[in-house]
């Protein structure tokens, strides 16, 4: 007895089969990463603005929820924006750096990190008047171009390629510190009366009634 010949349709059957599943494998690499660097984040930011006083951490850390996310996220950056300005002196140089001369994947998400940091310069330039911001970052840059010349023996050409190569880590360790080092709330300060005419300058964390 001999075994009939696998039908055409088993074939591509396969073939969808193993195509469904390396797309799940792709994204993983990416989104574990982008949990670790957000949890990270979360743990930090709360720690930063507790003091990093345990119980204050404990208290804080139960205001929070997902949906809270976004406004954690773009709340510390505003509030820190004299460190945010320092950073990107370095990472918008090596991102567009990395973008024009390294080869690598994700050309997408480098060009949108890129719109990004440029939209953020333009706004702490304009609201702060920080107009060394552009001065410095385009200096920094200038100095990349020069280092790009050097013989590829040289050191410093090395050490370059290696940032450009690690960008990523770059850029996720640069938050972090922003995360670890700004210790003004994700919210606005607020003006509070309390029952016996006190006026208090503080910042809520939350509305929700305990």
């Amino acid at each position: 007895m001999t075994a009939a010949a696998p039908d055409a349709n088993d074939k591509k059957i396969a073939v969808g089969s193993g195509a469904s599943t390396e797309v799940p494998r792709r994204y993983a690499g990416v989104v574990a990463p982008a949990a670790a660097w957000g949890f990270m984040f979360l743990v930090l930011r709360i720690m930063a603005v507790s003091g990093y006083d345990w119980n204050t951490a404990f208290l804080v850390s139960t205001t929070l929820s997902v949906s809270d996310s976004l406004a954690l996220l773009v709340g510390t950056l505003m509030a820190g924006y004299l460190l945010v300005a320092i950073l990107l002196i370095g990472v918008l140089p090596l991102l567009v750096a990395t973008y024009l001369w390294s080869v690598r994947k994700h050309q997408a998400v480098m060009l949108l990190s890129i719109i990004l940091s440029i939209v953020t310069l333009i706004a702490l330039t304009t609201s702060f008047h920080l107009w060394w911001l552009p001065l410095a970052t385009a200096a920094v840059f200038g100095t990349f171009a020069l280092i790009r010349i050097l013989p590829k023996e040289s050191p410093v050409r090395r050490a370059f390629s290696r940032a450009m190569a690690s960008v990523g880590w770059v850029a996720g360790i640069a938050v972090l510190l922003i995360a670890a080092l700004v210790q003004t709330p994700w919210v606005p300060q607020e003006e509070i009366k309390t029952t016996n005419g006190t006026t208090l300058d503080t910042f809520s964390v939350s509305t929700r009634d305990f």
